[in-house]
């Protein structure tokens, strides 16, 4: 019967270490000293949220640098040319040289339009300012000046 008092243990707690050969039993399994079948997951619950929104930032970077790519392919320069897949010796460029092209001629494109925008209203203060110095002349409003040059409100 000593037998079977010694498997019964075994049987209702599969975790119990048997007893050894001289009768003393095992110290048993505390969570300090047991192997961690899951070593995978991590202690700290903290360490795990941070891993999950690791991974989370990492697949949203993946996804957008995809969505970059796509759009640079269907992008055209200023010129209304396709973006450069290879350079002056023929050797394929990579990605981010072509985005890189692409975002300078696109600094540059709105450069030239904002340095445009300048000249266009100094150009019209001036032609505004010579309508004033003739209907001043005349001794009549901005207005009719405006109407006989053939200049609306809105130009």
């Amino acid at each position: 019967m000593s037998s079977q008092s010694q498997a019964s243990p075994m049987l209702s707690d599969p975790a119990a270490a048997p007893p050894s050969s001289d009768g003393v039993e095992a110290p048993k399994p505390t969570p300090n000293n047991q192997s961690n079948e899951s070593d995978d997951k991590p202690a700290n619950p903290r360490l795990a949220a941070l891993e999950a929104r690791r991974a989370t930032l990492e697949q949203t970077l993946s996804e957008l640098k995809t969505q970059r790519l796509q759009l640079a392919a269907q992008s055209k320069l200023p010129s209304g040319h396709p973006l450069p897949v290879s350079n002056t010796a023929g050797e394929p460029v990579a990605d981010d040289e072509v985005l890189s092209s692409a975002l300078k001629s696109s600094n540059q494109l709105i450069k030239n339009h904002i340095a445009l925008l300048h000249k266009y209203n100094e150009v019209k203060d001036i032609g505004q300012g010579l309508m004033g110095l003739i209907a001043d002349k005349r001794d009549c409003r901005v207005v009719a000046v405006m109407e006989e040059f053939g200049v609306g409100e809105g130009d």
